[in-house]
């Protein structure tokens, strides 16, 4: 069975769940604390962080590769474009939706008070 440790607030890890559950896989969701990162995962990953993904003697990082890997070994439903210029376009699509999306979530968690009421008030709509 597949082990996927994942962090219940990094979205990079639920995309990976999404992903798995879309597939229909068996798997087992080790929810890790970054904070507090159990050991077995600082050997598995040379980055100490989340998703990593375990199968067998197979050990993955990084969403991306994780979620390509699984579309490929496990071609039904598939995910990605059965076309070389379609997939890399959604490709594209997906890694300019992180840049955009993603940018501001270090500062978030980690910026301090008045840094993250600037970048709130930054990123909120105009109404």
């Amino acid at each position: 069975m597949m082990k996927l440790y994942s962090n219940s607030i990094d979205p990079f890890s639920h995309r990976c769940r999404i992903v798995l559950y879309e597939k229909g896989m068996d798997f087992e969701v080790i929810d890790v604390d970054l904070a507090n990162k159990p050991e077995d995962l600082s050997i598995l990953s040379p980055y100490s962080d989340a998703p990593v993904l375990v199968e067998r003697d197979l050990v993955l990082t990084d969403a991306n590769i994780i979620n390509e890997y699984i579309d490929e070994r496990f071609p039904h439903p598939q995910l990605m474009p059965p076309d070389p210029v379609m997939r890399a376009r959604a490709r594209l699509f997906l890694k300019d939706f992180e840049n955009q999306l993603f940018i501001h979530m270090k500062d978030l968690e980690n910026g301090d008070k008045t840094k993250k009421k600037m970048l709130l008030v930054k990123l909120s709509p105009k109404y």
